[in-house]
């Protein structure tokens, strides 16, 4: 790792925390599918709710995907990617309360989103972001001081 550091410390620290998050989001949206489908979707007809639950799983992952992507190389605002996915989870779920949902599965969509933001806000995502923004910064240096020390033709 750039820097001096070992890479098998650092995994050794920030990866469990880092594949929550995953974990965390892609239960989030699957149980926001799976609700969503039972709940806002149900009077579609089978073969048009399969299409929208494909649809929105492309979404999420997308969306996912690309916030811990853009975590894990360095930028400090993908966070808010991370945090809006979650959000939005949250905010989905929050009004199938009125189609009368089986309890279990929509109390465990209300739990899913929330400890996922719990994680993004515990101390050692922070300081895996920073690390990380550090990371990109030195990574930004050596490319910048390399390119300077090329002679020019």
């Amino acid at each position: 790792m750039i820097g001096g550091g070992a890479l098998k410390p650092f995994l050794a620290r920030y990866f469990p925390v880092f594949m929550g998050t995953i974990l965390l989001g892609c239960f989030s949206g699957s149980t926001l599918l799976v609700l969503a489908g039972t709940t806002y979707w149900r009077a579609l007809e089978s073969s048009a709710r399969v299409d929208y639950v494909g649809l929105g799983t492309l979404a999420l992952v997308l969306v996912l995907v690309l916030g811990n992507l853009l975590i894990a190389r360095g930028r400090a605002w993908a966070v808010w990617c991370v945090a809006g996915y979650f959000l939005a989870c949250l905010a989905v779920v929050l009004p199938m309360f009125t189609y009368r949902p089986h309890m279990g599965v929509y109390l465990f969509a209300l739990l899913l989103p929330l400890l996922g933001l719990l994680l993004l806000n515990s101390k050692r995502h922070r300081e895996m972001r920073s690390k990380l923004v550090d990371i990109r910064r030195q990574r930004e240096l050596i490319i910048q001081s390399a390119k300077a020390s090329r002679p020019r033709r």
